[in-house]
C-alpha cells in the first residue's frame, strides 16, 4: 500500500510500514506546516492513504465532500500501542483502506466508513 503519513503519526509507524514493504512518504520530509487541505490533495493525486491521529481529514471528507483514496486514524496512543492498533488494521482492514474507506482504529474498537464523492 501508499501511505502519506501526516506529522502527527509516528515517522516509526512509517518506518515500519516501509520494512513491511509499503510504500510510505512523510509530510514533514516537504513541509511540516502544510495545511490539510494540500495534504489531502497530494493524497488524492499519488493516490495514497493518509496515516494521522486527528480527525480533521474526516471532517473535510464529510462536510465538503472531498475525494480521498482512504484515511487511517490511529488513536493518539503511545507509540508501542499504536504499533499493535496499526498491525491489526493491517491485518483485519486492508482491503478497506484498498478501496478508499476510512478506516478510525482505537483501542477497544475499529470504525469503517464510507465516503468516495465524485
Amino acid at each position: 500500500m501508499k501511505f502519506l503519513i501526516d506529522v502527527n503519526a509516528s515517522r516509526t509507524l512509517g518506518n515500519w510500514l516501509q520494512e513491511m514493504g509499503h510504500e510510505v512518504v512523510y509530510v514533514s520530509d516537504t513541509d511540516p506546516e502544510m495545511r490539510d487541505e494540500d495534504i489531502l490533495e497530494w493524497a488524492v493525486m499519488e493516490e495514497r492513504i493518509i496515516m494521522t491521529t486527528d480527525n480533521d481529514f474526516e471532517q473535510m471528507i464529510w462536510q465538503q465532500r472531498k475525494r480521498h483514496c482512504g484515511v487511517l486514524r490511529l488513536e493518539n496512543l503511545p507509540r508501542e500501542a499504536r504499533k499493535v492498533l496499526l498491525i491489526d488494521v493491517l491485518k483485519l482492514h486492508s482491503e478497506d483502506l484498498l478501496n478508499g474507506r476510512i478506516v478510525i482504529a482505537m483501542k477497544n474498537k475499529f470504525r469503517i466508513r464510507q465516503a468516495n464523492f465524485e
